[in-house]
Order: C-alpha cells, then structure tokens, then sequence
C-alpha cells in the first residue's frame, strides 16, 4: 500500500529470494496475507531481467474490463497465470502454444502491456495439455494450482457472507468428486458466478484454482480469475 509501480522490481523470478521488511500479516478470507507501505523494502536475489516465456494455453478468457486471463503451462509443468491489458493475445485459442516477452514477472503472475512481445509457436509435443496436468483431487495440496475433472454431489449453492471485518462478500460453493475423494469448490466474490450455472450430477472440468486450507484444516479449492469451469456433459 503506499507505494507505485517504480518502486517495486518488474520482474521476481519463480526461483527467487525474496526479503520484505517493514511489514504485516492480516488474516484474510483466503488465507495469511502479508501487507506493506511506502516504507516497506524489498530486496530480490536472483534473475532480475525478463527472459522468453514459452508456455501452452490451458484457458483463455476476456473480462468485461477489456483485459485478457489466460492460464498456461511449460515444459516442467509449472502453471502461469497471464494478464494481457493490450490486445496482443486476442489471436490466440485454447492449445495454442506461446511465446512472449513480458514487461512484468512475479513468480507465477505475468504481465503482458502493449509494449509485450508476444507469437504463435509451432506445436511442442513437449508441453503438456489440459488433460496432462489434470489433478486426482486425493493428490492435491495446499497452496498448488490444480486442473480438477470432478462430479458435483451436492446443489451448488449461494449465499452472502459476513467477514470478521464487516465486509458482506458472495460466496458459491460446490461439493464434488472423482475416482480418488471429495472436496469443496469456493468462489468468492466476482468468481461466485462461475458455479451459478452448475448443477448436481454434471461433470466439470475446472481450471486454475488454489489449493487452501479451510475449515478444520480441510483443503478447498478456491476459484480464481484465471478458472473457467466447463462441462462434460
């Protein structure tokens, strides 16, 4: 809080250290949250300079704010989540393989702009599809991000919550299951529209969500911005 974007490294490498000093921990709905100020510093040790990202698109979506989500995967199987605020991936489809150059790289988040390079690759038979990093729902753990194949068991359903700020956000939640166990699906806030077309007994396929560590310390996945639910059946 407190500081603009010239303050802050453009880019911080999956495989970099990180120090933050002059900070705060806040429990938020989704888990530990750390907040700092104009004061707060930041250090990195590691890659500093922006390298070639190639990846497969796993899901592509437009918001209604004109910016592009999409979530994709490399060689090693590490999942991105890209925001577009320019028009440079319009072109490109679900399966399509990319390569860009980012203006912003925060671990997993990448930032493409208008100033972004950005091109369609030949297909690499080396980078993994949706179907290839598909999770069992037993394998998940806290704090990955999964692509689940599940049956819903319950209604979806929708309700108003109050947080121990005062603050009345909407959550969506489902109840569903594959071959290997049972978990829950939240969303929360603008993310509880995507179960609203859900119903029991459907097969869905759910990209892009986080694993978390819910009530009683069950695991719960959490939808995302980069999530798109689509059906099987």
């Amino acid at each position: 809080w407190g500081k603009d974007e010239s303050s802050v490294p453009k880019i911080i490498s999956l495989d970099a250290k990180v120090r933050l000093l002059g900070i705060r921990t806040k429990s938020g709905n989704q888990g530990l949250e750390i907040h700092g100020n104009e004061s707060t510093v930041v250090e990195i040790e590691g890659k500093q300079e922006a390298e070639p990202i190639l990846f497969r698109i796993i899901s592509i979506a437009k918001l209604d704010s004109g910016k592009t989500m999409i979530l994709g995967v490399d060689k090693e199987k590490r999942m991105f989540n890209i925001s577009d605020s320019s028009e440079n991936t319009l072109q490109f489809k679900e399966n399509d393989v990319v390569e860009c150059m980012p203006s912003k790289v925060f671990g997993n988040s990448i930032t493409l702009d208008e100033n972004s390079f950005v091109r369609k690759m030949d297909d690499d038979s080396t980078i993994p599809n949706k179907t290839q990093i598909r999770t069992k729902i037993s394998d998940v753990k806290v704090g990955g991000n999964y692509c689940v194949e599940a049956i819903i068991l319950k209604v979806p359903e929708r309700r108003e919550v109050q947080t121990k700020y005062g603050e009345s956000v909407l959550l969506s939640e489902m109840f569903v299951e594959d071959d290997s166990g049972q978990i829950w699906i939240k969303g929360w806030r603008i993310q509880a529209r995507l179960v609203d077309n859900c119903s029991i007994g459907e097969i869905i396929s759910v990209t892009g969500v986080n694993a978390k560590s819910g009530l009683e310390g069950r695991i719960e996945l959490i939808l995302s911005p980069f999530s798109i639910i689509s059906k099987k059946n």
